[in-house]
């Protein structure tokens, strides 16, 4: 009973009172559709490529990009990633948080396909760890009130400034065109479209600009809109430049309209009977499970701290982190990959201020939508990387600041110094060094393959998890005073 009552009073706070447009700014209460309706598809906007890619990635990776695998789970990220959002705004969190495919089991979830061989062992071998893991990180959050003591606030301001170091290569990445495109200039010299590469670039340029110009021409409410402003001039202007735009991915199966080339499809349960619980796997999604506990820890304080200028409480965060676990785990039984609170949808309420949960419902609407019909995720699939990038580099930079905020906000004493100081150099550092070897350009993790635990190496690619652990470390083991000496002489009288 206790269960359901809190359930309800989660929902009547969504949608209570008459609808304004102040209440955008308000986490509970309804805001007026008409204004619900852009805000909420710009969190979707925002994140729609990135929880796809994931998926993309991995079965690609053990044989299964181009099969039945691949397609279902991507309409199950779709469906599942809004379905697990509205559990987080009326069970979970109670925040304006979006469920997205996280990137940090990708490294992982390889290691695990490839090692049972691939194919659809691998495939079974994936989701039966994933299941296992979500399991583990159910229990690991509800025992939040215990070891949540133990994190100094220095920690999760870490943490935020983590998961904004982690975006902003990616970010850059997409605004310079995606990875498909600048491997192909690099390595012919030109786009494999054969559009000219200074076009994306104006493109990116075109996206960025209108979106800041947006913020700072316009006043009240509707500035806030800036980001899906953005996305939709840099889309008008690529749709004009003949062969940027693939609108063969939006072409509908004439002889199969219920299907995913079709108009309607629904989520569809993998064959449970196939499903394959191995120990390491399973050990390797629990460790990997505790980095999106961490990852969700940073991002919950970090819309806590951009959209309500407070701390969250234990109750915001270990309903977060517990919701992750439980998307996770559900998920798995349609093939999607782990969900997790998404990042990228942080700068979104950073920038816009817009924390209203139904408004992040009608959000998490769209995204059951795109799920259940095709031609909605294959059109905002066909908006070009440039486009995204454009305005992400706005976003994940948003992100880095409230990390650099929260420190602030933490204090910067001797300890907190050397403790971000750390932090970021070694646990940051290892993710993006890199060393030239008669193979190419390899990361510094990868040194772990050579000594027969690449999977500690996958581990440390993350660098929300190094610094986190080197942090935690950290503000036990110095002192709050730094400048008292451990050792010292008595004076002689």
């Amino acid at each position: 009973m206790k269960f359901f009552k809190d359930l309800g009073q989660g929902v009547r706070n969504v949608f209570k009172g008459p609808s304004t447009k102040e209440n955008l700014f308000k986490l509970d209460n309804r805001a007026p559709i008409g204004s619900a309706i852009p805000f909420g598809i710009q969190h979707v906007l925002a994140m729609f490529a990135a929880n796809i890619a994931p998926i993309v990635i991995v079965l690609s990776a053990i044989g299964l990009y181009d099969s039945d695998f691949a397609t279902f789970s991507i309409l199950a990220a779709l469906f599942m990633a809004g379905l697990g959002t509205i559990i987080q705004l009326l069970l979970g969190a109670r925040l304006p948080v979006v469920a997205g495919t996280s990137f940090a089991f990708v490294p992982i979830l390889i290691a695990i396909g490839q090692d049972a061989g691939g194919g659809e062992a691998g495939y079974y071998t994936i989701m039966g760890s994933i299941i296992v893991g979500g399991l583990f990180a159910i229990v690991f959050s509800l025992l939040y009130r215990f070891w949540g003591r133990l994190i100094k606030p220095i920690v999760p301001a870490i943490v935020i400034l983590g998961v904004g170091l982690s975006l902003v290569g990616s970010g850059a990445n997409s605004f310079f065109g995606g990875d498909s495109i600048i491997a192909s200039v690099i390595a012919t010299g030109h786009t494999p479209t054969d559009v000219p590469y200074f076009c994306y670039i104006i493109v990116a340029l075109v996206t960025i600009t209108s979106a800041l110009l947006w913020s700072l021409l316009f006043k009240g409410v509707w500035k806030n809109i800036n980001i899906i402003v953005g996305i939709a001039v840099g889309f008008i202007v690529s749709c004009l430049i003949p062969g940027m735009v693939d609108f063969s991915s939006m072409a509908i199966d004439a002889n199969d309209l219920i299907g995913p080339h079709g108009i309607f499809d629904f989520p569809h349960f993998i064959d449970i009977t196939k499903l394959r619980f191995e120990l390491v796997p399973c050990i390797l999604s629990c460790v990997c499970f505790i980095v999106t506990v961490v990852e969700g820890i940073g991002n919950t304080t970090a819309v806590a701290k951009a959209g309500l200028e407070r701390e969250p409480t234990k109750r915001e965060i270990m309903g977060a982190i517990t919701t992750d676990g439980i998307n996770a785990s559900i998920g798995a039984f349609f093939g999607a990959l782990p969900l997790t609170t998404f990042s990228e949808n942080v700068g979104i309420v950073a920038q816009t201020k817009v924390i209203n949960r139904s408004t992040i419902f009608v959000g998490a609407l769209f995204l059951i939508l795109a799920g259940l019909f095709p031609p909605i995720a294959n059109f905002i699939l066909a908006i070009p990387d440039v486009v995204i990038g454009g305005t992400m580099v706005i976003l994940f930079g948003t992100i880095v600041v409230i990390g650099m905020k929260s420190i602030s906000e933490a204090g910067w004493s001797d300890k907190n110094i050397m403790i971000t100081a750390i932090s970021v150099c070694v646990g940051f550092g290892i993710t993006v060094a890199t060393v030239s070897t008669d193979l190419g350009i390899a990361t510094s993790t990868s040194l772990f393959d050579s000594l027969g635990v690449g999977w500690l190496g996958d581990l440390l690619s993350s660098c929300v998890l190094n610094m986190f652990i080197i942090s935690f470390i950290l503000s036990w083991v110095l002192p709050d005073s730094m400048n008292i000496p451990l050792f010292h002489k008595k004076a002689n009288k």
